[in-house]
C-alpha cells in the first residue's frame, strides 16, 4: 500500500479553503450591497454561499471581520492603481507637475465609480454604508486609504513649496468630495445640460476636472486666523 501524500493533501485542503472562502466574500458582498450591513445575518451570508454558518466565523471571525475583507480588496485595487501611476510619474529626473499627480489620483476613482472591474457591488455598498454605519465606515475608510493619502499629500507638498501642510489637507479634503460628488450625482449634470455634459465619459471628466482642481491648488496659501482679544473697558 503507498504512503499518503501529504503534500498533496495539504493543497487539496489549502485549494478546499480558498473555495470556500472566496464563495463567502461573493456572498457577503451581494447581500451587504442588496440590505445593508445591519440588514445580513452570518447565517444568510452563509446560506447563499453555500456552507455551513459556523465556517464564517472561522475564517472572518465575524460579520464585521469579511466586512472589512470585502472592502480591503475594493481599496487595495484602487490604491494599487494609484500608487502603480504615481510610481510611473516618478520614474523620470524630472519632478512630477501637479496635474500628472492629480490624475494619479482620481482616474483610478473615477474607474470604480463608472463600475469597471466588476465593482459596482462595491459602490453600492460604500453608498449604503456611508448612511447607515458612519463610524463603521470610518474605520474601513481610515484602515484602507490612510497610508496611501498619506503619500499623495506628501507628493503635493513636493509640487506646491508655498502652501503649508494644512493647506495641502484642506484641498486635499475637499478634492475627495469633489471626486465623490462627481461620481455619486452623475445624473445632476447630464439633466442641467440636456446631455450635453456625459459623466460616464472618464477622460471628459479628467479634462474638466484635473484643471479646476490644479487652480484650486495652486491658489495662494491662507493666512492662518488672528484670534482676537476682547476689550475689556476700563472702570471708571
Amino acid at each position: 500500500m503507498p504512503p499518503p501524500n501529504r503534500l498533496n493533501d495539504a493543497t487539496a485542503t489549502r485549494a478546499s479553503d480558498q473555495e470556500t472562502s472566496e464563495k463567502l466574500i461573493a456572498a457577503a458582498e451581494r447581500l451587504f450591497a442588496e440590505h445593508g450591513y445591519s440588514g445580513v445575518s452570518v447565517r444568510m451570508i452563509a446560506a447563499a454561499a453555500g456552507v455551513n454558518w459556523s465556517l464564517l466565523g472561522y475564517y472572518f471571525r465575524g460579520k464585521e471581520g469579511i466586512l472589512s475583507e470585502v472592502y480591503r480588496r475594493h481599496c487595495g485595487e484602487l490604491n494599487s492603481a494609484r500608487m502603480r501611476s504615481l510610481q510611473e510619474i516618478r520614474s523620470g529626473s524630472r519632478r512630477p507637475e501637479l496635474e500628472e499627480i492629480l490624475s494619479a489620483f482620481i482616474r483610478p476613482a473615477l474607474a470604480v465609480a463608472r463600475g469597471q472591474n466588476g465593482q459596482t457591488d462595491f459602490i453600492r455598498l460604500r453608498a449604503i454604508l456611508a448612511a447607515e454605519n458612519s463610524a463603521l465606515l470610518d474605520k474601513l475608510v481610515a484602515e484602507n486609504f490612510d497610508l496611501s493619502s498619506t503619500t499623495f499629500i506628501d507628493a503635493l507638498r513636493e509640487c506646491l513649496p508655498h502652501l503649508t501642510r494644512d493647506d495641502i489637507l484642506w484641498r486635499f479634503h475637499f478634492m475627495l468630495g469633489t471626486i465623490y460628488y462627481t461620481a455619486s450625482g452623475p445624473h445632476r449634470i447630464r439633466e442641467f445640460s440636456n446631455g450635453r455634459c456625459d459623466p460616464a465619459d472618464i477622460e471628459e471628466n479628467l479634462r474638466q476636472l484635473i484643471p479646476f482642481l490644479s487652480a484650486a491648488f495652486r491658489a495662494p496659501s491662507v493666512k492662518p486666523r488672528r484670534s482676537v482679544k476682547p476689550i475689556h473697558k476700563r472702570k471708571s
